[in-house]
Formats: C-alpha cells, structure tokens, sequence
C-alpha cells in the first residue's frame, strides 16, 4: 500500500513538472514567420488567414518587444496592430498580448507600452514629429523611412505629425 502511494505521489509530482513544460514549450514562436501566424489568430479581422498581413516595425525594452503588424494592401483599409511578446533568444518569442492603438489620422497609430508612448507612421507626407511637452519643451524627429517606430517617455504634451512644409497632417 505504502509503495502504491509513493509511485502514485511520484506520478502526481512527474506529471505537474512535465504538463507546464510542454504548454510553454508548445507556445514557442519563432522568427517573423512565427509572429504573423500569431497575429492571424489575434487579430479581429474578416479573412485573418488569407488577408496581406506583414511586420512593419519593431520596438524592444528589455526582454520584451512590440511587434506593430500591417494588414491590407493599398487597395484595402489598413489596420495596424502592435503585440507584444518575450524575447526568449535565437530569434523565439513568447505572445504576450495584443494593444488597441489609438488612430491618429492617416496611417499614423499611437499605443501607451511600457511608460512609453510608441508611435508607428506609415504615411509618406509625415516628413517630422513634434513633441510639445507640458513644460514648453519642444522636439522635433525627423521620419526617417516609412514606415517609421519611435518611442518617447514624454507623457504629457502636444504630438503632431507635419509634412515637408510643417503643415499638420489632420
């Protein structure tokens, strides 16, 4: 009986180590493959399997990062998402979770992540972004390429988005 017990505390202790591992084995993702299958299973949109869907920036703090993700092709509306995941080494990942970006206009998309507000421009005539903070200081980034990450930890202030003339994009 005292032997029955054992193995069956063995088997219990066996099977509690080894059930965690193959779930968190099982969730591995690896490489930009890996993530855009994990966001076709995310992502609320009608056709997920089959609708254009690519990476268009990144953004890592630590051992996590922010993978803001496209959908649609210049023919269709696009949705931008950014979700997060581990950076678990050798190009593996882990899904954290999934953001709710804020729109700011044409192919422009802001999310809080991180104490940090990160900016993803997908917009050709965005040339700048200007950063008024609540103090009065001002900064101006210049876009670079499109499309375009950055990340800022100035909270309160004014964002805008100009064009090569300084005009705001609305």
């Amino acid at each position: 009986m005292k032997k029955g017990a054992v193995i069956l505390i063995l088997c219990l202790v066996c099977l509690c180590i080894a059930v965690p591992a193959a779930v968190m084995l099982s969730t591995v993702i690896e490489g930009d493959d890996g993530l855009i299958e994990k966001a076709r299973q995310e992502i609320p949109i009608a056709d997920a399997d089959t609708i254009e869907l690519v990476i268009v920036g990144k953004v890592t703090d630590g051992d996590e990062e922010l993978v803001w993700f496209k959908s649609g092709n210049e023919y269709q509306y696009n949705r931008y998402t950014p979700m997060e995941f581990a950076i678990l080494g050798d190009d593996k990942y882990r899904f954290g979770k999934t953001y709710n970006p804020i729109d700011r206009g044409d192919r422009i998309s802001v999310v809080y992540w991180h104490d940090n507000f990160v900016v993803l421009v997908d917009n050709p005539d965005c040339t700048a972004i200007q950063i008024i903070s609540a103090d009065g200081f001002e900064e101006v980034i210049p876009v670079e390429e499109i499309p375009f990450v950055y990340s800022t930890r100035i909270f309160s202030g004014e964002y805008n988005f100009v064009d090569a003339e300084g005009n705001i994009l609305r």
